[in-house]
């Protein structure tokens, strides 16, 4: 029995450990995970399989936001906004460091960039459209 087959297979009431990083709340990942395990089809694992993916990608875009933070770096968020274009605080980072450079002109671009981009109501994005209209 290979290792796919051990874990898809696992009585109900074992738990395997696993680490939720930020973003997800750990109880819900787990129990999704845990549901995901106890089925023996194809589309459970390639569910499972992306929902890592997922993960991972939170994992990285975390690790990349913090290091923008730090160094104050234009392609840190650029790169977040390849991963997760919707992402509201790389929106706000890039334009602070726009800002602090005094370069309106792409502080602007930015600015629009995510009020389009931002979904819903967010308190970034609604943070944003108001210092856009102060800019014009």
């Amino acid at each position: 029995m290979g290792l796919l087959d051990k874990v898809f297979n696992k009585k109900s009431d074992e738990k395997t450990k696993r680490e939720v990083k930020d973003g997800f709340d750990k109880n819900e990942a787990n129990e999704i995970f845990d549901i995901l395990d106890k089925q023996d089809t194809k589309e459970a694992k390639k569910l499972s399989k992306n929902m890592q993916k997922e993960v991972d990608l939170t994992k990285e875009v975390s690790n990349l936001l913090k290091q923008a933070k730090k160094t104050n770096s234009i392609e840190l968020y650029e790169k977040v906004l390849v991963i997760q274009p919707e992402n509201a605080e790389a929106y706000e980072g890039l334009a602070n460091i726009y800002k602090n450079n005094n370069d309106t002109d792409n502080e602007i671009k930015v600015l629009k960039l995510a009020v389009q981009k931002i979904d819903g109501n967010n308190k970034i994005k609604n943070k944003l459209m108001q210092r856009l209209k102060e800019i014009n």
